[in-house]
């Protein structure tokens, strides 16, 4: 085990303040945001391509 390893099981397994727990659950929000607005990003246009396709099909009587 590496020394970095050690200080690493130490980090993760001390107890954490209030305040530390609070700057990580803002940073776990702000990537989270990040991650959603890039998502949003990327499906924007197969929605627009989807959205014509989808009124047509809506349009079209179904057999009874």
């Amino acid at each position: 085990m590496v020394p970095y390893d050690t200080y690493r099981i130490h980090q993760i397994e001390r107890a954490k303040t209030l305040a530390e727990v609070r700057r990580a659950d803002q940073q776990t929000a702000r990537l989270a945001s990040a991650i959603s607005s890039l998502f949003h990003g990327l499906m924007r246009p197969v929605r627009a391509a989807r959205r014509p396709s989808l009124a047509a099909a809506r349009r079209q009587p179904r057999p009874a």
